[in-house]
């Protein structure tokens, strides 16, 4: 990876203490559970839910079902799987689950920030956050936890809608992160769901890039497959001349972080 020093001092000068911890853990330098659980503290509520950002950011914050999907991500890296944060991150998913298994975003949340695109009675989003929720839950080890299977029958009921599920182009990824976990997905559904997502890699910039291939790795998609080899060619070529994954939309030092990883973790399967 070129100039990987230089996205190494970029994030060290840049980045926040959470920044810094998840370096630490792509670097394999020594920290402790209790450091990383008191690192990521300012960004869950108490009822379990997650922000996108810490206090740091001077914004108001309130936490929400994406932000809670986001955050699970730092949980697995820095093997948080069974703590406190986990527990209570159960508890608030339980708590948001509807009667007929499926997810949405929090009432609460849609108040805050109201948004065109995100309505109540989406289809296509609600698809995405039924579907989001076990493939994080399940990159975590809790295949087996007792919102997953209401979700998964909710997803059946749906899943062969084409048009729905196509309708954005993170429902194919879903269902490609969920099948590796004994999710009985047909096959010519997943044969649909590759083709779909290879198409669409050359168009992603980095950060949706990397939130794909991060839910790919949590499924344990090997560095062999074909379109986890097109997704990191793609991604390396994305650097820039200063080593950095430039994303002003979001967060360049986050971004750069997790293509890191990524790149390195794939290079060493």
């Amino acid at each position: 990876m070129k100039h990987v020093e230089n996205a190494i001092k970029y994030v060290t000068q840049n980045g926040n203490q959470l920044d810094k911890l998840r370096l630490k853990a792509i670097l394999g330098k020594p920290y402790t559970l209790a450091e990383a659980e008191h690192v990521l503290d300012p960004y869950q509520f108490p009822d379990g839910s997650w922000a996108y950002r810490g206090p740091e950011e001077k914004s108001e914050r309130i936490g929400s079902l994406g932000g809670t999907i986001h955050c699970l991500r730092w949980v697995r890296e820095l093997a948080l799987e069974a703590s406190q944060h986990m527990a209570r991150t159960l508890e608030f998913l339980t708590s948001i689950q509807r009667e007929d298994g499926s997810f949405y975003e929090t009432e609460a949340k849609l108040a805050h920030s109201p948004q065109q695109w995100l309505q109540e009675e989406r289809l296509i989003d609600r698809f995405y956050f039924t579907a989001a929720v076990p493939m994080r839950l399940c990159s975590l080890g809790y295949r087996r936890h007792s919102l997953i299977e209401p979700s998964l029958e909710w997803l059946q009921h749906h899943w062969n809608n084409w048009e729905l599920v196509a309708a954005t182009w993170y429902g194919p990824w879903t269902l490609l992160s969920l099948y590796p976990f004994d999710v009985d997905i047909d096959e010519s559904l997943l044969r649909r769901c590759r083709e779909y997502t290879r198409k669409w890699i050359p168009n992603l910039e980095t950060q949706p890039l990397t939130w794909l291939f991060d839910a790919l790795h949590g499924a344990g998609y090997p560095a062999q497959d074909s379109i986890v080899e097109k997704g990191v060619s793609k991604l390396k070529k994305l650097q820039n001349a200063k080593g950095i994954w430039p994303d002003p939309k979001y967060s360049t030092v986050e971004t750069t972080i997790t293509a890191i990883r990524l790149i390195t973790e794939y290079h060493n399967d």
